[in-house]
């Protein structure tokens, strides 16, 4: 459905169920309203549920007794299912064809508020207004369409600041704390120690885009200049199965002396597992993807690398002492599909050199 039929029909669906929900009269949202009942959406890619996190505990501490539905993807699923948080996960795709399953779900759980914190627009304030929750706050994107605002009680509006406050100060006008702004793994996982003899740099080669990779001749070139001057240090691999290749090749670049001094983890992690191995590095070398801010909300030093997106609203915000970021503006003569190739091994080497030696 193309985008201004899909708009339409939305805005068309949740305009004749209002005439019939019975909320027309409700009381304005404000500060002063409490809920025992609330539904929370955060359905998007595994960094944006952490970066939602402080902003989940900023309402569960608003509201301590409220029980909590949490919406949420598959792909994130195994760190919500069975929180402690949470007093009932359900999972969705963000899809209308499987939207039905959902909203029985909701129409038994009652929200009276449900808070938006990423989905994808469109069908989430479908839904959320058709659960028949009351009251509907929505952390919304610049880039999305502001068609639906009218059916929203509150909602952001554009912030020069990082994503995680913007989405506390939206939280502040129903009363909010907005100071907490550490992510937090919503299950617990125990955490095993750093390796005494060894220090364990990981690298985080793949990311979703191409344009957020940095080359892996470059985090060859990397290896080796952290293996020659460090007789402690190991080099670990991170990444999903499908970055099986990007090993093979870095392995390729690598002298075949220092082989052995190579871990690869690509393929070879759960979700926790890869998260209590990223507890036992001393840093990680990344790009802007999902790793970096299990990394950070692990308290694990990292190296970041960004084109274009800017890091003061999407890189790390907790912890400043343990986080470095490199970032680049696109130019003219830039390599197009890895326009990261500009910053050298030799720069990120010297920039390592602080969080590897504190």
């Amino acid at each position: 459905m193309k985008t201004k039929k899909k708009i339409f029909f939305i805005n068309a669906v949740i305009a004749l169920y209002s005439l019939f929900n019975g909320h027309r009269n409700k009381a304005a949202l404000s500060r002063d309203l409490e809920f025992t009942r609330i539904a929370i959406y955060s359905t998007t890619a595994l960094g944006d549920l952490l970066f939602n996190t402080p902003a989940i505990k900023a309402i569960k501490k608003r509201y301590p007794q409220a029980k909590i539905l949490f919406v949420t993807s598959q792909k994130n699923s195994a760190l919500v299912k069975g929180s402690p948080w949470f007093d009932q996960v359900e999972v969705w795709d963000n899809k209308i064809k499987n939207m039905h399953r959902l909203l029985k779900k909701l129409w038994a759980f009652k929200p009276e508020i449900t808070f938006i914190l990423h989905a994808n627009i469109y069908y989430d304030v479908l839904c959320a207004k058709l659960s028949g929750s009351t009251y509907i706050v929505r952390d919304n994107y610049v880039q999305e369409t502001t068609a639906f605002n009218r059916w929203l009680d509150y909602y952001s509006l554009p912030q020069d600041t990082h994503i995680i406050q913007r989405k506390l100060n939206t939280l502040a006008y129903v009363g909010c704390d907005t100071t907490d702004i550490s992510m937090a793994f919503p299950i617990d996982i125990a955490m095993p120690p750093k390796p005494s003899d060894r220090r364990r740099i990981g690298f985080q080669m793949g990311a979703s885009k191409p344009d957020r990779c940095w080359p892996v001749e470059h985090f060859a070139q990397l290896a080796t200049l952290i293996l020659a001057d460090d007789p402690q240090a190991e080099i670990v691999l991170t990444g999903a199965r499908q970055d099986a290749g990007l090993e093979q090749d870095f392995i390729r670049r690598l002298p075949e002396a220092l082989h052995s001094r190579v871990t690869s983890l690509i393929g070879k992690t759960s979700l926790t597992e890869l998260i209590q191995q990223l507890g036992t590095f001393s840093l990680l070398v990344t790009g802007d993807t999902g790793p970096l801010h299990l990394a950070i909300t692990a308290q694990t030093p990292t190296l970041s690398l960004y084109v274009g997106a800017n890091p003061r609203h999407t890189g790390p915000y907790q912890d400043p002492h343990l986080h470095k970021t490199l970032r680049i503006e696109p130019q003219v003569g830039d390599d197009k599909k890895v326009p990261l190739r500009k910053i050298s091994a030799e720069s990120v080497f010297a920039q390592i050199q602080p969080l590897l030696h504190p």
